[in-house]
């Protein structure tokens, strides 16, 4: 987590934990350089639009198969939605939600995968015995996946569709709020779009 102002990469920090995430940051006086250098490896870089370093080519193209996500102030964020388009990099405005930040922290790391080539696993789909809906991703993970109705009492929180749950052999589950035209839609695609913008349930 590389930002301008402390308050804000706490701030940031403490969602993430809240999710299970581990954020690191910058130490005093050292550069973003070298706080990439000290913490690599790790899963995204959410950088600071503001900084010089958010258009730096040179920045970015040492970073190389890692994955950004940039995020604005409300005062930069046309600029920095330029900057995330040019790129084609997920971001965000602060202050954002859990579940935004989550979402594109999963976008970030799942379109780095598709784009780097380093796991040619396929996704896929199939019924178990039991009749449950399995989908593994591109990891190689497992998801079972049950369809929760609005009329229980589970999904109504949920909206009035109901939504998709995935569940990993830890027992995590994940929400997809579903769309009214989603409820019959099982393809390998639109189970991997679902789970990439689902959201983790809280415990």
């Amino acid at each position: 987590m590389l930002a301008r102002e402390p308050l804000v990469a706490a701030l940031v920090g403490m969602l993430l934990e809240l999710e299970k995430y581990e954020p690191a940051f910058a130490l005093p006086e050292e550069s973003p350089e070298e706080a990439v250098r000290r913490v690599r490896p790790f899963l995204v870089l959410v950088l600071d639009g503001d900084l010089e370093e958010a258009r730096s080519d040179v920045f970015h193209a040492r970073l190389k198969e890692t994955p950004v996500v940039l995020f604005a102030t409300p005062q930069s964020e046309n600029v920095v939605r330029a900057m995330a388009n040019q790129r084609q990099l997920p971001w965000f405005t602060m202050p954002v939600n859990r579940e935004t930040l989550v979402r594109v922290i999963r976008e970030a790391s799942a379109s780095a995968i598709t784009r780097s080539g380093r796991d040619r696993r396929n996704p896929s789909a199939h019924r178990a015995p039991d009749g449950t809906l399995v989908f593994r991703d591109r990891h190689g993970g497992e998801w079972q996946v049950y369809d929760r109705r609005a009329g229980e009492r589970r999904a109504r929180s949920a909206g009035d569709n109901g939504y998709r749950a995935f569940v990993n052999p830890a027992g995590e589950e994940w929400w997809y709020e579903l769309a009214p035209h989603e409820s019959a839609e099982n393809s390998v695609d639109a189970l991997e779009r679902q789970l990439a913008a689902a959201v983790r349930r809280a415990e």
